[in-house]
């Protein structure tokens, strides 16, 4: 890393010609950058939808969802699939894992879908859709005027759809809440008999006629011509003027039928603060810019209003633009207040504008270049990646502090400016280089988080990531070329007395002479054997790096050591005693640390828990579901008791209620039946969360308005209940146990309430078919069926093309609204006689035959019959009959939907929890669930919100781990050992005890931002103490001992180390206090949380650290002692032992000596030579070394 620096300080210019264009190119990646109130999330769903029309949920059970559910099983993606019917839908939600291609899963799943398709009823048409947080309306409008709201919805379509469409990032822009027109044909009865028309071959008639057909071409002069048979029916004279055959020749329909159009019966109501209105909504492509979009749907309606005129009215009532716009403003004003407050905070340290102006200029350069990163890579400007970037503040200056105060310490002893910077440089290269990677390294398992976890926070991750690096090429490039231009050509020494700086010089100047001599003495010898560890004394090391690599030239080391000597601070003064008491008193010191530990582990569980907090934003939506049974006016009746509620309340500004049946309406999660959906905007600095409290507690008072939930923007369109679901195969039994678990939940603490999809039931009326008698009028279940819809709701024929519009056509025969006018319904039949019966009889009149029996004119006879031949016996006589002839109808009960998971029916019950403390009300519940005994076949299962923090918080739980064992291959790497990484280790614990003490302190919930803290926290404790241990490691390779090292490399990083944590502090305090609001939900839990973790981690840094390397090192070196005495005693011995041979051998037999070998030799020293420990003998060469 030092080779940047050094390049950086060879080419200036090109360093500021760098710096200019990625400031440059900053703000235009800033201005490009599409805005977003959350980055695009993917959600791991589909939904298949199906209707048909009439049938009871057990039918759309049976015949719809089942089939479907059993194709989609079978898709490899699907994970589970969950189902609901209602009365005339079916809705089936596929889940599949996140990261999965949405486009390819609704592929597959419409694969499965047309398997099955044509085992359904007729009519029944699947539809398959995916969705995410992107699929939601940006822009929603009431749009109310004077005129019918038919009309005024046609002029919409006509001016209003076509130029929002226009509209770059438009998706589409489409209008709810009109009644459509439809072509009703309602049969006279007496008519049709004057007629001999029946209304089966009135219904051929008019299902046959206006749909042409191309039976294939002929060759003509100018080429093949297609041939094109009949033509499409486009207004309703054309169908009165269709022609019936009757008994007394043709006859137009218009003489059997009244044919009108007329406005199709209310699918859907929707009204604006109390009033009928329309809704206009605007969706956006995936790759639109929301304010843009928003921006240029307001110029548009401009325009729009002056050509509907004034009398029609435009109220927004959701728009994610001026949301966004504020929170982005907002959390740009804390980010700006703190990063004055981190340049103050360098200033007061450093005591030098020019040094701090260097320092502050890191910050802009290094978060221009991370929005750089964030514009190449498609990443949006969002509440997420701004937070990151708002906390990156404190951050992105860390390494720059440590660089320019090495600089200053470097130069304050004078020399030459580049060469004082290149060796401050290369003494804190690595350290902040290694600190960078670990802080970065942290945020690398976020980019393998699954879930909704994993999408919302990656973009966070990767712009945090990006800061830092950048931080670390700033530091490392345009921080030292500004400290050559900015910082005094000569340096200054530090302010001492004059007889100081005499006796500095004199020092210095000594060091400096013998320094160079023992140098050149030392590189004439080895290193002595006798010292295992291969450290060298002061005078003979080299100065090296972390690494092991030569860094610096001569000056350097004479520096390095002078170091040491510089006078003490007074900000060290403070210090330095209680690092010496630290060291000499471990003990102490660790007991302390435990029982810091212990208070932590005990104050955990005391932390309240959430998902994720609240978003500011000023809205509440409430979903309602209605009394069971209810029809479309009665719901809107039902709707209206709510409205009143939110009339009366101060703070509600404009609310919405669009009130469907079938999943129409703005929600994508409605359950089938017929329910309403509310959106409430607030007046502007209302609180969303007490203002929904106060409503659900209002709503919950009201009496038969169905089941009701408030939900404020802090859930983020999730639930905000804890479900226990229950699933199993006996409907009783599930009923049973959901009624146990509701009373079991109503006594558990924190629960305000609950409510299960088991309580409601509604009234059915079954038709069920007596096939026999069926049979002998040719009936099946599906004429009957036919017949029945005919006389209720009307049989669908097809549709009517007028103006371009589609227009449905149905076919009436009387009007029905008791069940006991369903039973005497009556209606004509054709029994089936014997003879009729064997030769393939039951036609329907005008099938070969005329309406009143009589055969057809030249029709004698079945086509190749032989001649003489008996003819067919005539056929009978039509019958009027009525319907509980053939069937017999009853009413009944049943729920009003079948929820059913992965096959199983199933039963929710939901609890409302009260307050934040999301966590301990889910633990009371599970304990409660896991203490009931259920019915065999019966399973139980947590979910909703609770399900969602669990599988959240785990997934952030192994992040953590992940990262902290990342953080130790690099540290590993960094110091080559794999003891000093371990002190490190122990030191992370203790950074949670600042953060938990502060979130308990401030009332704050433990939530996903709150660990993301946690997650950078990890990073965060050990880069002080990378660079400290760092130094410190230095100066021990350079011969100081171990006590000396540890106090002054501890003092020496006493101010950068304070002045790093000092700097994050203050730049997050204004994030902490939430000055703006913008953005709360995100940044203030996430400050809280670093704050008080730098907090604790500092003191940890500066005390604890010194005790465990001291213990650690300690206890290295005297193990390293001891071998040095084993290994001096066992070369003496290894020495000893030739010389005690040759002088005591035995004498062997016949061998001749001389006399001096036999007695030894005595030089007068008083001892034998033999004994090898006189003057004269054999030297030790391990006491020799050990000696020297």
């Amino acid at each position: 890393m030092l080779s940047l620096t050094r390049l950086s300080l060879r080419n200036r210019a090109l360093i500021a010609l760098v710096t200019i264009y990625a400031a440059v190119f900053g703000i235009i990646g800033t201005s490009a950058l599409k805005q977003e109130l959350f980055p695009p999330v993917e959600l791991p769903q589909a939904f298949v939808s199906a209707q048909y029309e009439g049938a009871s949920p057990e039918a759309v059970e049976r015949e719809v969802t089942a089939p479907l559910e059993e194709a989609l099983t079978g898709v490899e993606e699907v994970e589970s699939i969950q189902s609901t019917s209602s009365s005339g839908s079916s809705q089936v939600i596929v889940e599949t894992d996140y990261g999965t291609d949405s486009d390819d899963v609704v592929r597959s799943l419409q694969r499965a879908v047309s398997q099955v398709e044509a085992q359904m009823p007729d009519g029944v048409e699947p539809s398959v859709m995916a969705g995410g947080l992107a699929d939601f309306p940006i822009v929603m409008l009431s749009v109310s005027g004077p005129e019918d709201v038919n009309q005024l919805a046609s002029d919409l379509e006509d001016i209003a759809i076509p130029e929002l469409n226009d509209i770059e990032g438009v998706r589409s822009a489409t209008v709810t809440g009109d009644r459509p027109l439809q072509v009703n044909i309602t049969v006279r009865e007496d008519d049709l008999e004057d007629e001999g028309v029946s209304v089966d071959s009135l219904a051929g008639l008019l299902q046959a006629n206006g749909v042409p057909s191309s039976p294939g071409q002929l060759e003509s002069d100018e080429g093949a011509a297609p041939v094109e048979v009949g033509s499409r029916l486009t207004s309703v004279d054309q169908i009165r003027d269709l022609v019936v055959g009757g008994s007394d020749g043709p006859a137009p329909v218009s003489d059997v039928a009244d044919v009108e159009l007329v406005e199709a019966p209310a699918s859907s109501i929707s009204r604006t603060n109390g009033d009928d209105s329309l809704m206009l909504q605007v969706m956006k492509t995936p790759d639109g810019n929301t304010v843009e979009v928003s921006h240029g749907v307001e110029e548009a309606l401009g325009g729009i209003q002056e050509t509907l005129g004034d009398d029609v009215e435009f109220v927004t009532l959701f728009d994610q633009a001026p949301f966004i716009e504020q929170s982005i403003e907002d959390l740009l004003v804390e980010g700006l207040l703190g990063l004055v407050f981190a340049v103050l905070v360098i200033l007061v340290f450093l005591l030098s504008v020019r040094a701090t102006i260097i320092t502050a200029i890191s910050i802009p350069a290094s978060l221009l270049i991370t929005l750089i990163g964030l514009w190449v890579s498609g990443y949006t400007l969002n509440m997420l990646t701004l937070a990151a970037l708002t906390i990156s503040i404190g951050r992105v200056v860390d390494d720059s502090i440590v660089v320019v105060e090495a600089i200053r310490r470097r130069h304050a002893l004078g020399g030459d400016k580049a060469e004082n910077i290149r060796a401050a440089v290369g003494e804190v290269a690595t350290a902040i280089t290694a600190s960078t990677l670990v802080t970065v390294a942290v945020f690398l398992p976020v980019a393998f988080v699954g879930g909704q976890t994993g999408e919302l926070f990656r973009p966070f991750a990767l712009t945090a990531s990006l800061a830092l690096i950048a931080s670390l090429f700033v530091a490392l490039t345009i921080v030292p070329v500004l400290a050559y231009w900015f910082l005094s050509r000569r340096g200054k020494e530090a302010k001492l007395t004059r007889d100081q700086k005499r006796a500095w010089k004199a020092d210095r100047r000594q060091f400096v002479k013998q320094w160079r001599t023992e140098r050149k003495e030392a590189a004439k010898r080895p290193i002595d054997a006798s010292n295992p560890s291969g450290r060298r004394s002061t005078s003979e090391l080299p100065i090296v790096g972390s690494y092991g690599e030569t860094e610096h030239t001569e000056p350097v080391a004479i520096d390095e050591m002078a170091a040491m000597r510089q006078p003490v601070t007074r900000l060290q003064k403070t210090y330095v005693p209680v690092v010496n008491w630290t060291v000499r008193h471990p003990v102490a010191v660790l007991l302390v640390a435990v029982l810091v530990f212990a208070g932590t582990l005990a104050m955990t569980p005391l932390l309240k828990t959430e998902l994720m907090g609240d978003t500011g934003e000023p809205v509440v939506q409430i979903s309602q579901e209605f009394e069971a049974g209810s029809d479309l006016d009665e719901a809107s009746e039902q709707a209206r008791e709510v409205e009143e509620i939110l009339a009366d309340t101060d703070e509600v500004a404009s609310s919405l209620v669009s009130v469907s049946g079938g999943g129409d309406g703005f929600s994508m999660g409605s359950s089938g039946g017929i329910s309403g959906q509310y959106i409430v905007n607030l007046e502007e600095g209302a609180d969303a969360e007490a203002v929904g409290s106060a409503l659900q507690s209002e709503i919950e008072e009201l009496d038969g308005v169905g089941t009701i939930e408030v939900l404020s923007a802090a859930s983020m369109g999730g639930s905000s209940t804890i479900d226990v679901r229950l699933t199993g195969n006996d409907t009783g039994q599930l009923e049973d146990a959901a009624t146990e678990v509701s009373d079991v939940l109503a006594d558990v603490d924190g629960i305000q309430s609950t409510t299960d999809d088991t309580v409601a039931v509604q009234p059915i009326v079954e038709v069920a078919i007596d096939h026999e008698e069926a049979a002998e009028y040719g009936l099946t279940e599906q004429s009957i069926g036919q017949i029945v819809s005919r006389a209720m709701g009307g049989q669908q024929l097809g549709q009517l093309v007028i103006d371009d519009v589609g227009r449905s056509v149905l076919l009436f025969q009387g009007d029905i609204e008791t069940v006991d006018e369903l039973r005497s319904f009556e209606f004509e039949a054709t029994p089936i006689s014997s003879g009729a019966a064997d030769s393939g009889g039951g036609q329907a009149p005008g099938a070969g035959q005329t309406p009143g029996g009589e055969q057809a004119p030249g029709e004698g006879g079945m086509p190749g019959m032989p001649e003489g031949a008996a003819p067919a016996p005539a056929a009978p006589e039509p019958e009027t009959i009525e319907l509980s002839d053939v069937a017999d109808v009853t009413e009944e009960t049943t729920a009003p939907t079948i929820s059913r998971v992965d096959g199983l029916r199933s039963v929710t019950v939901s609890a409302t929890p009260e307050g934040d403390d999301l966590g301990t009300v889910s633990a009371n519940v599970q304990t409660a669930i896991d203490e009931h005994t259920f019915p065999d076949g019966v399973r139980a299962d947590i979910g909703g919100a609770s399900a969602e923090q669990d599988e959240a918080f785990a997934q952030m739980g192994l992040a953590m781990l992940v990262a902290i064992l990342l953080v130790f291959v690099i540290m590993v790497a960094t110091f080559r050992s794999l003891i000093q990484p371990f002190i490190l280790l122990v030191s992370i614990p203790f950074a949670a005890t600042g953060s938990i003490g502060l979130l308990l302190l401030t009332d704050t919930a433990l939530g996903l931002t709150a660990l993301i803290g946690m997650l950078m926290l990890i990073g965060v404790v050990v880069t002080n103490a990378i660079v400290l241990i760092d130094l410190i490691n230095q100066f021990r390779e350079r011969g100081a001992d171990l006590r000396t090292a540890i106090v002054q490399g501890a003092r020496l990083r006493y101010r950068p180390i304070l002045m790093t944590a000092a700097a994050t502090i203050f730049a997050l305090i204004p994030m902490a206090l939430g000055l703006t609001g913008g953005g709360i939900f995100v940044s203030k839990s996430l400050a809280i949380v670093v704050i008080g973790g730098l907090i604790s981690s500092t003191i940890l840094t500066l005390i604890l650290v010194p005790v465990l390397y001291s213990l650690v090192e300690g206890a290295k070196e005297r193990r390293q002692e001891k071998q040095k005495i084993r290994d001096l005693t066992r070369d003496r011995a290894a020495t000893a032992a030739p010389a005690d041979a040759e002088t005591s051998a035995p004498v062997v037999a016949g061998a001749e000596t001389t006399a001096p070998e036999a007695a030894g030799t005595d030089d007068g020293s008083g001892t034998d030579a033999g004994t090898g420990t006189g003057t004269g003998g054999v030297s030790d060469p391990g006491r020799e070394g050990g000696e020297h």
